[in-house]
């Protein structure tokens, strides 16, 4: 299965991240093929799409610590289950969302007020 996991590093020793769109990294992580990939979430990275475009690739699971509501509908479109846990390492996330250890949320964790100083929408 395939997972995608917002990190605050980019190796599966990582932390989990407590927040998926400010999360430093998004890391791709086939548990089949033991393979890794690493995104950087920064300029020109939009989380969104971020879930849509592993969606289609086979992500099947999400991990982060918090989920808002628009990145929560994103998965829910593409029928990707979030799983939330935060501080713990990636690796052993992954495992226990494989084992069906992690809670599964079925709604956003938190709603927030967009500040769009930080946002750059000049493409």
């Amino acid at each position: 299965m395939k997972y995608l996991v917002a990190s605050v590093g980019n190796t599966l020793k990582s932390g989990v991240s407590d927040h998926f769109g400010r999360s430093p990294y998004f890391l791709i992580y086939d548990d089949e093929s033991k393979s890794l990939d690493v995104m950087v979430n920064g300029d020109g990275v939009d989380p969104h799409l971020v879930i849509r475009d592993t969606a289609k690739s086979g992500v099947q699971k999400m991990i982060c610590g918090a989920i808002g509501p628009h990145a929560y509908q994103v998965a829910e479109k593409f029928k990707v289950e979030v799983n939330v846990v935060a501080g713990i390492p990636v690796e052993e996330a992954v495992r226990l969302a494989s084992e069906g250890k992690l809670p599964v949320t079925n709604g956003p964790t938190f709603h927030h007020h967009h500040e769009h100083g930080g946002h750059s929408h000049n493409h």
